[in-house]
């Protein structure tokens, strides 16, 4: 263990970390030789606490920036006021877990059990290299509302939060699809662009909540208070703008024309216009040729568009939040000001597309809205990001040779070039 100074955080190694697992997993056994896992102001950051029993350690004020949880037992444990940015707690049980003024942004939680988590607020942990570990509960920024605790983007789909206390938590851009938050606080906390289709929220105390932007899909808000709640803008089992039923023909035979049209130059079939549509429960688009597409301030929120050929396609404005476009060819296509939180670009094309005589259209996403959006192994070269927000955006392994990040926020974007 290191520990220069008495203000500094104590920094131990996996092989130290495993040892003190081992005694706390004896402890909980009631073995000789346990002792219980006090790991207070420790940097603990990267480490792997992955299937072992952590239930009732105490982290109290430490720095766990993407540390591995994964099914890990949890259960009663102490993580007051700690940094657990980018941190793994995908299936792990935290069961009357103490989150209080925690950081929990980009955290992954997916199919954790969060119930009679303990989400109020503390004071919130960040780490400064010059600073240390500062808990900012009097700061502007907190009084802001970014108290309580910080979820924003992260994945907690399934999640059981019965009865949790989340007070001006900040849930913004998470995805809580099929949570459990029965009986739960959420008084002053921020929801919005949040993912909540499915979701359960019966007999919450919902004053002062924000889901602007929300996915409402489906919701239970049975007997829930709703005192001065925003819903400006969100999405309900309710279409926004148009819907495919209005179309004579189904959707397979729309493109079949719109291919003709591309086959024909125009000559036979009909260019395909789905400008103003909400096209969330429109059949697969999986593969399909939709080269051309014109489609403005549509609404493809989830959807899987896996390989679909969506090359030089007309799309500003529209929301593809959620979305799957793996091994989708977009080049060329102009996703100018869409919001694109959490969307997967995975291997995707997005390179320019070139015509005859050496003319080309570059693939645009200028002042588009990426948080959390994944672009792993994807071709980008020369693509348009100017003015996007690519907060918590993934590049690793893209091709991003000549593409222009000018005036895109960046903050803790992982990019790193090809040479």
């Amino acid at each position: 263990m290191t520990k220069d100074k008495p203000d500094e955080l104590v920094v131990i190694t996996q092989g130290q970390l495993d040892d003190i697992i081992a005694k706390h997993e004896a402890f909980k056994g009631g073995r000789a030789n346990g002792a219980r896992a006090v790991l207070l102001h420790h940097d603990l950051s990267g480490l792997n606490f992955g299937k072992h029993d952590l239930s009732n350690a105490d982290f109290s004020g430490s720095l766990l920036v993407g540390a591995n949880f994964e099914e890990t037992k949890l259960e009663c444990a102490v993580f007051y006021a700690c940094d657990l940015r980018k941190a793994n707690f995908r299936n792990a049980n935290m069961i009357r877990t103490d989150l209080r003024g925690a950081c929990l942004r980009g955290a992954i939680m997916a199919g954790a059990n969060l119930s009679e988590a303990d989400l109020r607020e503390g004071a919130y942990a960040t780490f400064d290299p010059d600073k240390g570990l500062t808990f900012a509960s009097d700061s502007a920024e907190w009084k802001k509302g970014t108290g309580g605790v910080d979820l924003r983007g992260a994945n907690l789909g399934s999640v059981k939060l019965c009865g949790a206390i989340a007070t001006n938590s900040n849930f913004e851009d998470a995805n809580l699809a099929k949570s459990t938050f029965v009986k739960g606080n959420l008084t002053g906390a921020n929801l919005a662009g949040a993912n909540l289709e499915g979701a359960d929220l019966s007999q919450c105390e919902m004053k002062d909540v924000s889901l602007r932007g929300a996915n409402l899909t489906g919701v239970l808000m049975d007997y829930s208070n709703l005192d001065n709640v925003d819903l400006s803008g969100a999405l309900t089992d309710q279409p926004t703008g148009h819907t495919l039923s209005e179309h004579e023909l189904p959707l397979d035979q729309l493109i079949a024309l719109h291919q003709l049209w591309l086959k024909t130059q125009g000559d036979e079939g009909k260019k395909l216009d789905l400008t103003d549509y909400d096209l969330r429960n429109a059949p697969s688009m999986v593969g399909a040729n939709m080269t051309m597409l014109v489609a403005e301030r549509a609404v493809w929120y989830g959807l899987d568009l896996s390989q679909i050929n969506l090359q030089a396609a007309t799309l500003r404005s529209s929301d593809f939040r959620q979305c799957t476009m793996t091994h989708a060819d977009l080049r060329g296509s102009n996703f100018n000001k869409c919001n694109m939180v959490s969307a997967k670009f995975t291997k995707a094309r997005l390179e320019p597309l070139f015509f005859d005589g050496n003319r080309l259209l570059k693939t645009s996403f200028a002042e588009a809205n990426l948080r959390y959006s994944d672009f792993s192994g994807a071709v980008l070269r020369d693509a348009d990001f100017s003015g996007a927000d690519l907060s918590f955006a993934n590049f690793t392994g893209a091709d991003t040779t000549g593409a222009d990040f000018s005036r895109a926020i960046m903050k803790d974007t992982v990019i790193r070039r090809l040479t």
